[in-house]
């Protein structure tokens, strides 16, 4: 009986143990599921769990064989945005960055989530030498406007249109 209650303890123990461990190995998958709204703003999209896309909306050739996309992606029902410039070789001098504005164009968010091309959280190997950098996701409701934009050493911009 004693045996019996002792292995019933060491179970429950033992799972209790697991489950802690495992909220603590993967907490952005937690974190990712529970955000919605402005809330998500600065999220890593690749950890989020998509109702609709993730899609291109719209991609520009920024020279060569670099292009930069506006990304979309539905959750819980809010459409969200990001960057993403995919590339071959080493990682352009650019900053990747969302620019958010209210659908009339008079109050902008600028430099949202700026990223520098091939940065080590935000960039991942597609190819034998392609790579892909992305911003963090931004919330994009209906009341607003987004777009994708490099700016290189230089200081030049260039963007996506608005979605």
């Amino acid at each position: 009986m004693k045996q019996q209650r002792r292995n019933r303890i060491s179970v429950l123990f033992g799972t209790l143990l697991a489950t802690l461990l495992l909220a603590i190995a993967v907490p952005n998958a937690a974190y990712a599921a529970a955000c919605s709204g402005y809330g998500c703003d600065g999220h890593d999209p690749n950890v989020q769990t998509w109702q609709a896309g993730p899609v291109t909306n719209y991609e520009r050739q920024l020279g060569g064989s670099v292009f930069l996309e506006l990304r979309w992606g539905q959750t819980d029902g809010d459409q969200y945005g990001w960057a993403r410039v995919t590339y071959v070789g080493i990682a352009p001098d650019y900053r990747i960055e969302i620019e958010r504005c209210n659908k009339a164009g008079t109050s902008c968010e600028i430099y949202l989530g700026v990223t520098k091309a091939g940065a080590s959280a935000w960039t991942a190997q597609t190819g034998p030498n392609s790579y892909v950098t992305r911003t963090p996701m931004y919330y994009n409701p209906s009341t607003m406007k987004e777009r994708a934009c490099v700016i290189v050493s230089s200081g030049a911009t260039t963007c996506t249109p608005y979605y």
